[in-house]
């Protein structure tokens, strides 16, 4: 099965919060964006995957199309932890992390699309899981900025079933807000995005944890500085979420022997796709920490993200940004039932992106 063809399409799907939109700069502007990653192979099969590329689309499609594409057309399909290990080996004068690992990522997932596709199976029975166990959701908020906001929307997802949510504020109003929407039974999660020196977060992580946060997440900048979260999961007693900016099971490794966190969370569309993604998970299980697996995006990534967290003992939580898109990728699998997501059954990841969705929405950026 020799890969014949590897194309990039880019799509922008305009989208709708149901208030202003977030404050987060240009990053998220109107739309989001995806890049599908489409595979061919001499037995007619075409697998999917998509790389991470909010607010990078342009370089992230460059990678793809002139660092990963001519190095993989008229290799075995098959051969996918042996492609994603020249992919790694061969662009590391670029970096291992970062936009060159998001490309190899996307690439990664179709791979193993292809591979549940030509085994007539969907990839979490090919990892060795079952379809039957439905995955708890969590919403996850945009940043607001504003207190009112946070606690109108967390009353709306708790009325909506949600039983967990995440903010993504960094103000200790905006997290009490959100206890006074959710209720005292609602879980809160605060992704603060990397905004403190080690000093700051422990002034605002302990002012936080009045309202009693199930964890905060990246509260400290450089996300890489592994020591400092362990420090200051030690002096605070909170508990710790990280790893959307972590790449490859190297930079796990180093956060689980620090004793950063409590909650690993490993993007598949960034860390090295399905390939590292099993690694990192092995390593979370051996030092005992759990995956939370960071899957804000609504493409062939997310339905990975069902399929791989189905494959573990304890899948943990699945994150789903809480946003209305114009259109619909990916099917219904994108939208949890009664707080639960469902695992879809196709071969590969279970579904391929709705052609008509990609035909409406797809740009040149």
């Amino acid at each position: 099965m020799k890969i014949t063809k590897v194309d990039t399409i880019a799509l922008s799907i305009p989208f709708d919060l149901g208030t202003d939109k977030p404050d987060w700069g240009d990053k998220f502007a109107q739309n989001l964006d995806t890049l599908l990653i489409r595979v061919e192979t001499d037995n007619g099969l075409v697998g999917w995957g998509d790389a991470f590329a909010y607010g990078s689309l342009r370089a992230v499609q460059a990678a793809v199309e002139d660092m990963i594409a001519p190095k993989v057309i008229g290799a075995d399909a098959r051969d996918i932890i042996g492609i994603n290990h020249l992919l790694q080996q061969e662009n590391h004068l670029w970096g291992r992390y970062g936009i060159t690992l998001f490309a190899i990522s996307g690439l990664d997932i179709a791979l193993w699309d292809l591979a549940g596709k030509a085994a007539n199976m969907p990839l979490v029975q090919l990892l060795g899981g079952a379809t039957t166990k439905p995955l708890p959701a969590y919403a996850s908020l945009f940043r607001y900025g504003d207190a009112a906001t946070v606690k109108r929307v967390t009353a709306e997802v708790a009325a909506a079933g949600y039983e967990h949510v995440k903010l993504h504020e960094v103000t200790v109003e905006a997290v009490e807000a959100a206890r006074r929407g959710g209720g005292d039974k609602m879980a809160i999660m605060v992704d603060t995005n990397c905004p403190w020196t080690p000093v700051a977060a422990t002034e605002m992580v302990s002012a936080m944890a009045a309202y009693d946060p199930y964890w905060i997440e990246e509260p400290i900048f450089p996300p890489e500085d592994f020591d400092a979260l362990a420090r200051l999961r030690m002096e605070t007693g909170v508990r710790l979420a990280a790893g959307e900016n972590a790449c490859t099971s190297f930079q796990f490794q180093a956060m689980f022997d620090a004793g950063a966190v409590d909650f690993a969370q490993p993007s598949v569309t960034k860390v090295g796709g399905i390939t590292e993604f099993q690694k990192i998970t092995a390593l979370a299980e051996t030092a005992g920490v759990q995956i939370m697996a960071h899957s804000p995006y609504f493409g062939p990534g997310f339905l990975a993200t069902l399929q791989l967290a189905a494959a573990l003992p304890k899948p943990g939580l699945i994150e789903r940004f809480h946003a209305n898109l114009a259109a619909n990728l990916m099917g219904p699998w994108v939208d949890p039932k009664d707080g639960y997501f469902h695992i879809p059954d196709g071969p590969g990841l279970g579904a391929d992106p709705d052609p008509d969705v990609i035909a409406r929405f797809r740009v040149t950026p």
